[in-house]
C-alpha cells in the first residue's frame, strides 16, 4: 500500500504521461499524504480508489459476483459506516459537484466490470 502510488507514477512516466500526472498519482495515497484536492484529476482519483474500494467489498458480500452489484447496492451499503470501513466515503463525495454520486455509481461500476478477470471476480 506503500509503495502503489509511486509504482504507479514511476509506472507512467516509462509509459511518457507527463510528470504532473505522475506527481498526482504518486501523492494520492490519502494515509501518507495530507493536503487537499483541488484539480479534476486529483478530485477525480480520490473519488474512483474509494469507490472501487467499496465495490470490491460488495461483490466480495455477493461470494465474488460483481455482475450483481447495482448501483442500488452500492448506495445502500455507502450508507453502512461498518461496511467497507476502509472506503472513504468524503473522497467519493468529491465528485458530486461534477457528477451524480449515482451517475460516478455507474461508470466505476462498468470500468470495474471490464477488469473483473484480472480482479479475481466474477
Amino acid at each position: 500500500m506503500r509503495q502503489h502510488g509511486i509504482m504507479g507514477a514511476q509506472m507512467l512516466k516509462t509509459a511518457g504521461i507527463p510528470d504532473e500526472i505522475g506527481e498526482i498519482v504518486q501523492h494520492h495515497n490519502h494515509f501518507l499524504f495530507t493536503g487537499t484536492y483541488d484539480s479534476l484529476v486529483e478530485i477525480s482519483l480520490q473519488a474512483a480508489d474509494s469507490a472501487s474500494g467499496l465495490i470490491i467489498a460488495c461483490a466480495l458480500d455477493k461470494r465474488g459476483r460483481i455482475t450483481d452489484v447495482s448501483v442500488k447496492t452500492m448506495t445502500k451499503k455507502a450508507k453502512e459506516q461498518s461496511f467497507a470501513a476502509g472506503c472513504d466515503r468524503n473522497r467519493i463525495a468529491l465528485i458530486a459537484p461534477l457528477i451524480e454520486i449515482p451517475l460516478f455509481y455507474e461508470y466505476a461500476l462498468v470500468g470495474m466490470m471490464e477488469i473483473r478477470t484480472e480482479l479475481g471476480l466474477e
